[in-house]
């Protein structure tokens, strides 16, 4: 029965693929029943690795530095998994599953091995001791072939085959707690210690190369293109792909951005050095990984021919996937430029509303960026390599004003060729409120300026007097006055050429200028503002809002007194308590709450996982934009039908953590109590219970105007914790819910 399922759900998935529509591009979702690895509380998976650890034979710090692998392993895993970076039963981890079992059907593996994608743009992939192999987006993007695919999931099957994960951090522990003897390290550094630990790595790594090579052997995958992994690896820091970019990609017959904006070379292409001093890396330097792979294929000759076990046109379609996804998560990161480039080399392809969307996006955050003021570009130009580096040019050439006005030239076209997306016309309304900072009218783009020629010097024919010397100064200053007065901005003027006369269009704009000035009578009025705050902190915010969402109440607990300060245990215990103290106090405050918690999904609910995930990166977004005007989310589409399921558009995003200084000292007011009587029961129950700093949060938005409202964000000093969450969790619900 287990493999009819398995099957249906494999043999669906490949007819998505096959049916993928790229021009109206969807994101990968989770689909399917959420796998245990996912919503298994991470106490419990800590609790399972304890009984093995204490039934085998290790000595005690053997045992010790075992047990606090898995305490650490158990949580960090888990956050991961539940940070809606990790993707399940979507078409490219069913892929990525089917092709590992083309590898575990010869060597039966110790443990169940399973692959997820991780939407990243990172090049990577890396195994967990509980047999979890994550392969990202970005390293499926460069891959060639699917034999090539196969040999790096070789590589981390032996990871997990070998322990190498485990390995690894019981030689960095042996090392911490042997750094004194000179038997182990000698008179070393700290930075000696450090590079031990990675040479360790090293000789994992180049096991994993070795034995990942062995278990390729036995199947009927080629191997003759498996060198090329080098040069992924060799070139993982540029783009998928290597393609001159096009100024016409920009401009129009009649729109051209000044010469000076665009690069007549770009750098060469440098990649890694191959055989660069390794000593202190975590990995063997690709050259000797590259001279090791090829040996060890002169003695031993695989029997395979595929590059291509599965069909061949799945590979590439899941490789388009994984491209596709590229630019939202560059947008995500602020990485406007790989952004553009990624979604250039697709659109030359595969034309799409969807990556027109994505290039929009970019440059709409741009400019917002750069009207703010205080953006600055993190990355030099003279640094990059390849093509992508004329973007990185354009975009550092263009001033705000500039930003602005091709931004909002992209988003009318845009917006006119799809009336009907809400996105587009979200990003289009609130750019005509960004031009309102730089134009008062459209009469720039009425009148078109021309080069003012210069007067030829009148001679005087008369004046026999001896010339005057002129000085270098001189000779500056009269190559100035010759040049035509042409404004660095007047290629503006065509800008909206197409539509200038549109009365639609002048009819946005003016509404753009009423809603800008607005904003500035309000950012003015500073009395009406503090007045608010005022009334507020006496009387609550008095929202007056009848049901809000909850997303992922969160718990956090530290003690910084320790080398590691996070109390994964207590925090597990504490997230529990935290989102039973919200309900409750949800409940007692009449506020209709639903809560969205991935702690408390069952294994049916993968749609909630995805509205959680998409929520949460809305969240980021948001924070990531605070110091911007309002600005929809990089999916705000998606959010709004989120708002429209769930009936409201108010969600509150609301935690608490709690921390241990390692300034607290208990034993200062236990010796006082000593002297002083009357103060040794509370000094007795503050060496027991100390006193920890709490932070506690509550967010409220409405995510379709995006506007923010801070409930709370206050301070204490609790030794009860309970008492003082319930007591302002309570007001932060009853304030949202009460009316003036």
């Amino acid at each position: 029965m287990k493999k009819l399922i398995l099957f249906l759900i494999t043999f669906g998935v490949a007819l998505v693929v096959e049916a993928q529509d790229f021009n109206h591009y969807q994101p990968l979702q989770c689909s399917g029943s959420i796998p245990a690895d996912f919503i298994t509380p991470s106490s419990k998976k800590y609790k399972s690795e304890i009984k093995k650890i204490a039934s085998a034979d290790y000595n005690t710090l053997e045992k010790k530095d075992r047990e606090n692998f898995a305490l650490e392993s158990s949580f960090v895993l888990d956050d991961l998994l539940q940070s809606g970076i990790v993707l399940f039963n979507d078409p490219v981890t069913l892929y990525l599953n089917e092709v590992c079992a083309q590898l575990t059907k010869w060597t039966p593996p110790n443990k169940p091995i399973r692959v997820y994608a991780l939407r990243s743009t990172a090049v990577n992939a890396f195994a967990t001791e509980q047999g979890a192999i994550f392969v990202t987006l970005g390293l499926l993007a460069q891959l060639e072939n699917e034999a090539q695919l196969a040999y790096i999931i070789a590589h981390e099957i032996i990871h997990v085959l070998e322990g190498h994960p485990i390995d690894l951090f019981l030689e960095a522990e042996s090392i911490e707690r042997n750094s004194t003897q000179r038997s182990v390290l000698g008179s070393t550094t700290f930075d000696d210690k450090i590079l031990a630990k990675n040479r360790y790595s090293k000789e994992l790594e180049t096991a994993a190369d070795t034995k990942g090579l062995d278990l390729v052997l036995k199947t009927d995958y080629s191997t003759a293109t498996l060198n090329t992994v080098f040069d992924v690896l060799k070139y993982s820091y540029l783009p998928f792909d290597e393609v001159a970019f096009e100024r016409s990609f920009f401009e129009t017959v009649d729109f051209k951005f000044p010469d000076g904006y665009w690069i007549n070379t770009v750098n060469a292409i440098q990649g890694e050095d191959e055989f660069s001093d390794d000593s202190k890396s975590d990995h063997p330097n690709i050259g000797q990984r590259r001279l090791a792979l090829t040996q060890a294929l002169k003695n031993n000759a695989g029997a395979g021919t595929k590059n291509f076990v599965l069909a061949e046109e799945r590979f590439f379609t899941v490789q388009k996937i994984a491209r596709f996804e590229l630019p939202l998560l560059h947008l995500r990161h602020g990485e406007l430029s790989d952004a553009i480039y990624t979604a250039y080399l697709l659109e030359r392809e595969t034309p799409s509303v969807y990556l027109q969307k994505c290039l929009l996006k970019s440059l709409y955050l741009h400019a917002k960026y750069l009207n703010d003021g205080d953006y600055t570009f993190e990355v030099k130009t003279d640094s990059i390599e390849g093509e992508i580096q004329r973007v990185f040019k354009f975009l550092q050439s263009i001033d705000k004003k500039e930003a602005t006005v091709f931004a909002l030239q992209k988003a009318w076209k845009q917006h006119k060729q799809h009336p009907e997306d809400q996105e587009t016309k979200l990003i289009l309304d609130d750019l005509f409120v960004e031009m309102a900072q730089h134009f008062k009218n459209l009469d720039f783009f009425l009148l078109k300026t021309t080069a003012i020629e210069p007067e030829s010097p009148k001679v005087d024919t008369t004046n026999t007097t001896k010339p005057k010397i002129r000085s270098k100064f001189d000779r500056i200053k009269e190559k100035q006055q010759q040049e035509p007065e042409v404004k660095k901005s007047n290629f503006l003027n065509t800008a909206f050429d197409e539509f200038i006369n549109d009365a639609a269009f002048k009819a946005a704009f003016e509404q753009g200028q009423k809603a800008y000035n607005e904003r500035i009578a309000a950012e003015k009025n500073l009395a009406d503002w503090k007045k608010n705050q005022r009334k507020e902190s006496l009387q609550g915010a008095n929202l007056g809002i009848p049901k809000i969402v909850v997303v992922n109440p969160f718990y956090l607990k530290l003690n910084e007194k320790k080398d590691n300060p996070v109390l994964y245990i207590d925090t597990e215990n504490g997230q529990n308590s935290f989102r039973g103290l919200m309900q409750e106090v949800a409940t007692k405050s009449g506020l209709k709450t639903v809560f969205l918690d991935v702690e408390n999904l069952k294994e049916s609910q993968a749609d909630r996982f995805n509205d959680i995930r998409d929520l949460n990166e809305w969240f980021s977004e948001q924070v990531q934009f605070s110091d911007l005007s309002l600005t929809p989310g990089i999916q705000q589409e998606k959010i709004n039908a989120i708002a429209s399921k769930y009936d409201t558009d108010y969600f509150l995003w609301t935690g608490a953590i709690s921390l241990l200084p390692k300034g607290h000292n208990a034993v200062q007011p236990l010796f006082g109590g000593l002297i002083f009587w009357p103060q040794l029961p509370w000094a007795i129950a503050n060496a027991v219970k100390p006193k920890y700093d709490l932070l506690y949060f509550a967010i409220l938005f409405d995510v379709k105007t995006m506007k923010r409202r801070v409930i709370k964000f206050e301070y204490f000093r609790y030794s009860d914790f309970t008492s003082v969450i319930k007591a302002h969790g309570y007001d932060a619900f009853l304030q949202i819910k009460q009316k003036d």
